[in-house]
């Protein structure tokens, strides 16, 4: 197994640059960091993809020789332990690359951390935009942006022929920056955007919570919703939009293409299309040799942070291989010359201020109570299905 050990506190001679410099010539173990909310998350199987992408790499020889060994530490999803977990990585020079934070406002102050220190960032799952708008030269994302998806779920209400869609979002960064995407490319494809309502995720959403908001949608003839969410929460919202007599069908975020949106949501959650990252049921080579992998490893399909963390070890360990060297600066000048790299989660070609670019979600079904794949030649197909059959 790799090894997965908590950050040491101790203090070091010298500055971390030119003892990280050192570090990188070493014929010690190259130490990836891992920040993350593991107490808060232990649901997600981003350990177990992590885990898989080191113990495949070491058993093959390693990087340059070396062993990659995977350094863990809680950010408990807090914006100020985030900036300490940033500066204790920062300060320990064995450290050439972070993977890391599942939140975008804990990635996002914690980047800037990084930069100053020299370190390497690969942001797995952060979603803002804001996070490579600030002209970091060694900050990568390995997802999509909020602008991304909200589009593509517009371009998909396009291709179903929805012409009357209200939007739903939790009212935080992540809804906000879903909501204004989807709204304006829905402005670009003539679709008509007939209302738009936010909600506190810490609301109740029964039926009378929801009366007084979604009163006026019951009479609107809508073609769809888009729930601009994030579980658990969601599925609950999606009970309480059923529950109110909201039947026009869903669309989702990407933070809703986890098992908790279908655990609260129930019956009602079927029909519901997500976009997604992954699925195991993807029928690229690569994707199904990882999930029989990780299946024979864990007992249970990956889910998508598995697959995401899984590709950052992956990627890490190619540019390092490209780069010839650990060394941060290194590795970040063999990031921006990957092109079209292949994960489980899609191709790898990164722009100038470290975004993905030819990259595409995924759309997911609920349909009998798991998340289905669904194909691009069969989504009108299957769309028109569940419409028929509601």
């Amino acid at each position: 197994m790799a090894a997965m050990t908590l950050l040491p506190g101790c203090a070091q001679q010298g500055s971390p640059e030119d003892e990280r410099a050192r570090a990188a010539e070493s014929d010690s173990d190259i130490k990836i960091a891992v920040a993350w909310p593991w107490e808060a998350h232990a649901d997600l199987y981003f350990a177990q993809g992590l885990e898989m992408a080191a113990d495949e790499i070491n058993g093959a020889g390693g990087v340059l020789g070396r062993h990659i060994s995977l350094v863990t530490v809680d950010d408990q999803e807090s914006v100020n332990e985030g900036r300490l977990v940033a500066q204790r990585l920062a300060g320990d020079p064995e450290i050439m690359a972070i993977v890391g934070h599942l939140q975008s406002y804990v990635t996002v102050p914690a980047a800037a951390i990084y930069d100053l220190a020299g370190l390497l960032l690969v942001a797995p799952t952060s979603t803002s935009a804001e996070l490579t708008s600030k002209g970091y030269e060694r900050v990568f994302r390995a997802t999509l942006t909020d602008q991304v998806i909200g589009r593509a779920m517009a371009e998909f209400a396009e291709l179903r022929e929805y012409r009357r869609v209200a939007i739903y979002y939790v009212r935080n960064g992540y809804g906000r920056a879903l909501a204004n995407a989807f709204e304006e490319r829905s402005y670009d494809l003539d679709i008509g955007v007939v209302a738009r309502q936010s909600y506190d995720p810490n609301q109740d959403f029964g039926q009378r919570a929801l009366e007084p908001v979604l009163q006026e949608w019951r009479q609107m003839d809508l073609d769809a919703v888009f729930l601009a969410g994030q579980v658990p929460v969601a599925g609950r919202v999606i009970t309480g939009l059923r529950s109110a007599g909201i039947d026009a069908p869903i669309l989702g975020s990407d933070a809703m293409s986890a098992p908790s949106l279908i655990t609260e949501g129930g019956f009602a959650a079927e029909g519901t299309v997500v976009a997604s990252l992954f699925h195991p049921v993807d029928p690229r080579p690569a994707v199904q040799r990882f999930v029989s992998d990780f299946r024979a490893r864990n007992d249970h399909d990956p889910d998508t942070a598995a697959a995401l963390g899984y590709d950052a070890v992956r990627l890490l360990a190619h540019a390092m291989e490209t780069a010839g060297s650990p060394a941060p600066e290194r590795v970040a000048d063999a990031m921006r010359g990957v092109r079209a790299w292949k994960g489980v989660t899609g191709s790898f070609t990164f722009d100038e201020k470290g975004d993905l670019v030819g990259r595409h979600p995924v759309h997911l079904v609920v349909r009998n109570g798991a998340f289905d794949l669904l194909p691009p030649q069969d989504q009108v197909r299957e769309a028109r299905m569940i419409e028929g059959g509601r």
